[in-house]
């Protein structure tokens, strides 16, 4: 009898899956009809409106810092799985508050690639590998509304009417590569009104990403949309008013021979004093402080490879002592990314207060896309944070923390100090340029600033470690905002 009963289930189950993929290619294939997007192998579309810096807030709370879309194109291949942006941006917010680049100067051009197991950066001519960015522009092809119903159809999609926001909307939910989620949400109009997934973050984790489509116009029976805005993390990334669409536009998108393989991360090591390090050797800095029973790290930026190098460096200079404290500057993306690795090394973080909730709630969001040494060892971590000074001592070696008050770059930024030493080490507010370069016609008001609050602080400094370029003096400083000495 319980064999009858096993059978009938079954059948049934089978029965209902049959009905239910039925009802799903049916759902789809009526979007995609409707749509105009069955033989669609790639788009290519332009517009302008407004582009922002992702994780590059003023304060952890705030939005991501706007700027003018002057130009902005997309164009991609959906049979290779290739895009490629191209844009033109230019300074928004005046006077400038994050980071991003801020304030630029005229007109900067940005263009972002991918295709196939690759993306990467062009600068000017040039190829650089991009790793990190490639789960994000991956789910960026499938997100468009031909890219989504595509992939659904291939990805064996699931499909439920649902109300959201008071709509009644046709919810088709997937996997891509086995592994990012997709949801495509069709009003209806059959018109896929929003798409959603998540993509790994050092800082965010399972980072939400989404993108809300409005104002579809027909373009020779292709229907796209004229209005695009996507958000990641909750605030807005691009705002775009589409100006031109073409269908099955050229798009040969191949790989550089210098984007397949990504620059292999490298420390490299300058001894400024005693027991002082500054560790360079890519595109973000930290700095190594030897106390008498342990080492204090300033920034573990950008991910957890780049931290997990220094701390490789850091035991192999001093062997014999724990790090014990993480110092991070700010909470910017670039400069907090690799903050966990150190939590993980046993390192107690210090940052500025405005940040220690914002830490407390990132650390524990789910990362089940790319889980890091903390997540994967479960340890538990420490923060602690300062106000406006904070001084570390041993007894021999002192090292001040102050917060850079009044910089629009980033309300809770510090700077460390070491008066015995008279070294400075920060972040962002001062990027020296080039040797013997001209200063800036407008001063950058943030380094005006680093340069008010030495003078407040009564800071002797006579070198300056950027954890961006090269070390300095406050002899370049000044030039470069023009002050005399």
């Amino acid at each position: 009898m319980s064999r009858k009963i096993s059978f009938v289930i079954v059948a049934i189950a089978l029965i209902s899956w049959s009905v239910y993929s039925q009802d799903t290619k049916a759902a789809l294939e009526k979007a995609s009809q409707n749509l105009g997007g069955a033989d669609l192998k790639s788009i290519q579309f332009s517009g302008t409106g407004f582009i922002y810096a992702v994780g590059q807030s003023p304060n952890p709370s705030a939005p991501w810092p706007k700027f003018n879309a002057k130009t902005y194109t997309r164009v991609i291949n959906y049979e290779t799985v290739s895009s490629r942006e191209d844009l033109i941006r230019t300074q928004a917010e005046n006077p400038p508050r994050g980071g991003g680049q801020q304030p630029l100067s005229g007109e900067q051009r940005q263009v972002l690639v991918i295709s196939g197991d690759h993306a990467w950066n062009m600068a000017g001519n040039t190829a650089a590998a991009n790793p990190a960015a490639f789960a994000e522009r991956l789910m960026n092809i499938w997100m468009t509304p031909h890219g989504l119903i595509k992939a659904a159809l291939a990805n064996k999609a699931t499909v439920k009417s649902q109300s959201v926001g008071g709509k009644k909307m046709t919810v088709i939910s997937f996997l891509v590569q086995n592994k990012y989620k997709l949801n495509g949400f069709i009003n209806d109009q059959n018109l896929v009104e929003r798409a959603e997934t998540w993509v790994p973050n050092p800082v965010l984790g399972d980072m939400h990403y989404e993108t809300i489509y409005s104002e579809y116009r027909d373009t020779g029976g292709l229907k796209f949309p004229g209005k695009i805005v996507q958000k990641q993390g909750g605030f807005t990334s691009l705002d775009l008013t589409v100006t031109e669409v073409l269908p099955n536009a050229a798009a040969d998108i191949s790989v550089p021979d210098s984007a397949r393989q990504p620059v292999p991360v490298q420390v490299e090591t300058t001894k400024l004093a005693d027991g002082v390090w500054y560790l360079t050797g890519g595109s973000h800095h930290s700095a190594a402080v030897e106390f008498k029973d342990h080492i204090a790290v300033i920034e573990g930026p950008l991910n957890e490879e780049r931290s997990l190098a220094v701390i490789a460096q850091v035991k192999k200079l001093v062997p014999n002592k724990p790090i014990r404290y993480l110092i991070n500057t700010h909470h910017h993306f670039d400069h907090s990314g690799g903050i966990r690795t150190f939590a993980a090394e046993g390192a107690t973080i210090i940052t500025h207060q405005i940040n220690r909730p914002y830490y407390e709630k990132t650390f524990r969001v789910s990362r089940s896309l790319a889980p890091d040494k903390l997540a994967q060892e479960k340890k538990p971590s420490k923060i602690e944070s300062i106000s406006d000074t904070r001084v570390l001592t041993d007894g021999t070696r002192t090292m001040e923390l102050h917060h850079i008050a009044g910089n629009t770059h980033n309300e809770g930024i510090i700077m460390a100090y070491l008066p015995k030493e008279k070294i400075l080490i920060e972040a962002d507010v001062f990027t020296p340029p080039a040797p013997n370069a001209p200063p800036p016609a407008t001063p950058n008001p943030f380094s005006v600033n680093l340069y008010e609050n030495i003078q407040r602080l009564k800071l002797s400094v006579e070198q300056i470690a950027p954890l961006h370029g090269r070390l300095v003096t406050q002899a370049d400083l000044q030039k470069a905002i023009g002050r005399g000495q």
